[in-house]
C-alpha cells in the first residue's frame, strides 16, 4: 500500500491559485476568434483581454466570485492517505486564499466565512493519483438543474430540456457557458456524473450516443442569441459534456450543469 503524504496538500493549493488566475486557454481561443462588429462587442473583447492581461501581471484573481472549490481524488486501489487531506485542505486554503487575494465565498448559518472546499475522493483503475479542481462562481451554480424524466425519454426529448435551460439561463450565469451534463445512475450520482463531466478531465463524450447528445445540444444552442455577456454577439455555449450511465428501468435522471467563461480547471498527475 502506497501512503500520500502532506506535500499533495501544497499542490493542490498552489493549482488552486493557479486556476485563479490563469484564463481558460479552450475558452480564450473561442472568444477571440469572433470579430467584434460594434463598440459594445469590442467593449466586451478588450474588456476582457485586459482582464486577463492585468490578472497575469498583478497575480490577482480573474474574478471576484472565486468560486467554491471541488477536489475530485482518483486513487489508484494501492493508494491511502495517512491523514485527513479534507481537514488539511480546509486549513491550508483558508490561509493561503487570504495571502493570494482569493475572497473567501463560502458561508455558513451562523454567518461564518471561509473558502472550505468540497473533496471527493473514489478509487479508480489508474496507476497514479489524479486530481481535478475546479473552482466555480455562484452564478453558474446557481442555474444547475435535475430533471427526473420519464425512462422512455429519447436523445431529442433530452435535448430539447437541455436548451431550454440555455435560453432560460439568459446571461445570469456569465455566458458565454460550457455545460456538463450527467444522465443515468440515480438522482445522486447523476449530479455528480454532470460535475465531473464539466471539469472536462474525466471520461465524456466517449460513447457515441454521448457526442450525439452532445452534438445535437451545441447545433440547438447555435439559435439561442444570449451571447457574450448577454450582448446578442458570439455563441451562448461553448462546449458541451456529457457522461450517459446505466440506470433503473423506471427512471431517468438528467443534471444540467452550467460554468461560465472564466473557466477555473485544474489538473493534477501524481
Amino acid at each position: 500500500m502506497k501512503k500520500i503524504d502532506k506535500i499533495v496538500v501544497d499542490k493542490i493549493v498552489d493549482l488552486y491559485r493557479k486556476i485563479s488566475i490563469t484564463p481558460s486557454l479552450f475558452v480564450k481561443k473561442e472568444i477571440l476568434k469572433v470579430k467584434p462588429k460594434g463598440k459594445r462587442e469590442k467593449l466586451f473583447i478588450d474588456s476582457y483581454i485586459e482582464n486577463n492581461r492585468l490578472s497575469f501581471k498583478n497575480r490577482t484573481p480573474l474574478c471576484q466570485d472565486t468560486g467554491h472549490l471541488s477536489v475530485f481524488i482518483e486513487t489508484p486501489s494501492n493508494f491511502c492517505f495517512d491523514f485527513d487531506i479534507e481537514g488539511e485542505l480546509k486549513k491550508r486554503i483558508n490561509f493561503k486564499s487570504k495571502k493570494f487575494g482569493l475572497r473567501y465565498s463560502i458561508v455558513d448559518f451562523k454567518g461564518k466565512y471561509s473558502n472550505y472546499p468540497s473533496v471527493y475522493i473514489f478509487q479508480g483503475k489508474r496507476k497514479n493519483l489524479k486530481i481535478v479542481l475546479m473552482a466555480k462562481g455562484g452564478g453558474s451554480e446557481n442555474l444547475s438543474k435535475l430533471f427526473m424524466l420519464n425512462p422512455s425519454s429519447s436523445l431529442d426529448d433530452i435535448s430539447e430540456i437541455v436548451i431550454n435551460c440555455v435560453e432560460e439561463a439568459k446571461d445570469r450565469g456569465c455566458p458565454p457557458y460550457i455545460l456538463g451534463i450527467g444522465v443515468g445512475k440515480s438522482s445522486l450520482e447523476s449530479l455528480l456524473l454532470s460535475k465531473l463531466a464539466l471539469t472536462g478531465k474525466f471520461s465524456h463524450n466517449r460513447k457515441g450516443y454521448e457526442k450525439i447528445l452532445s452534438e445535437k445540444i451545441l447545433k440547438g444552442s447555435l439559435n439561442v442569441k444570449t451571447g457574450f455577456s448577454g450582448l446578442g454577439f458570439g455563441k451562448t455555449l461553448l462546449d458541451c459534456r456529457v457522461i450517459i450511465k446505466e440506470r433503473h428501468i423506471a427512471t431517468l435522471p438528467l443534471s444540467v450543469q452550467f460554468n461560465c467563461f472564466q473557466e477555473r480547471v485544474g489538473v493534477l498527475y501524481l
